[in-house]
């Protein structure tokens, strides 16, 4: 990234930078701190429909209220502009901590953090319910579109994962049929990674802002939940604890009432989720030539296993 292509981006946005620092940590993007005020994002994989839905749905979400950082638009408008032949945002600094004392890096035990993620997900999904935003999400990320991907695959047919392949093809079954008969399941904006490390606290503990929406996609909205469930509801042993997933769907379920049929498949979707994500720590596992013992090698799949009856 050239120092002259950055600066011209921010001027752009009505921003003379004195003090950019790169920030750590971020999984596919590039992000650096601006004058301490703003956050100036270049994506890596995201395609331009896809930056322009965020972008369109992060503003809309912080000009009602709800605690994301707001994206800057350029003199002409626009949300988002290039840097190296890139898409590129710049978004409004979140002042909050991450969350600490994480398992691995990821996991939480801090279930009260976890009943206020679910009901943070239950606003976003009330504030944003019936609304359509310009770009376009692809269906990549759809869960029941990764499980299906790597049934069709080789590794599918590993005798190690035998018992994972056959619970896997039950959930297409049973999530073929709930596409084909969505009724009863509400549609809409998914952040689809509401987990601790995209969130920040105060130093009360309560939660400032929830970031990097770059995920995001139009689907069942229970989708939110997968994610939160996987971290905050593992045991020590990192194995699910469908008690605290209940308590999880009841924090939910006091912001935004569930209908029926979201209470009768909600831990369903919360499976499904836990399995595409499973598939594809595995499957970029196998791909690296790595050596898969057990399904439980991914987390996730672990976690999709005990939700599914393996104990």
């Amino acid at each position: 990234m050239s120092a002259s292509d950055l600066t011209g981006f921010l001027r752009g946005r009505g921003v003379d930078a004195v003090s950019v620092v790169p920030l750590v940590g971020g999984e596919k993007n590039r992000s650096w701190l601006v004058d301490g005020a703003f956050v100036a994002r270049s994506y890596s994989s995201s395609t331009p429909a896809e930056v322009e839905y965020e972008l369109q749905a992060t503003e809309f979400l912080a000009q009602r209220g709800f605690p994301t950082p707001a994206p800057v638009r350029a003199s002409d408008g626009s949300l988002w502009g290039t840097m190296d032949d890139r898409p590129a945002a710049l978004f409004t600094y979140a002042a909050g901590a991450h969350p600490t004392g994480l398992l691995d890096g990821y996991f939480s035990a801090d279930l009260r953090l976890g009943r206020d993620a679910a009901e943070l997900a239950a606003q976003l999904h009330v504030l944003a319910a019936d609304q359509s935003f310009d770009g376009a999400k692809t269906t990549r990320l759809d869960p029941l579109q990764r499980v299906e991907t790597f049934l069709r695959s080789p590794y599918a047919d590993l005798p190690v994962l035998r018992e994972a392949t056959r619970r896997l093809t039950a959930l297409e079954e049973k999530l073929a049929d709930v596409y084909t008969n969505p009724s009863g399941l509400r549609r809409g904006l998914v952040h689809n990674d509401i987990s601790a490390v995209n969130l920040l606290l105060d130093e009360a503990g309560e939660i400032t802002a929830l970031i990097d929406f770059d995920d995001c996609m139009t689907s069942f909205q229970l989708y939110d939940l997968g994610r939160i469930a996987e971290t905050w509801v593992r045991a020590p042993d990192r194995h699910a604890d469908l008690t605290r997933i209940k308590e999880l769907i009841e924090a939910y379920d006091a912001t935004r009432r569930l209908t029926d049929r979201e209470a009768e498949l909600a831990v369903d979707l919360i499976a499904a989720y836990a399995a595409a994500t499973g598939v594809d720590i595995l499957t970029n596992m196998l791909r690296a030539g790595a050596h898969v013992q057990s399904p439980a090698d991914s987390h996730s799949m672990l976690f999709f296993l005990d939700l599914t009856g393996e104990q």
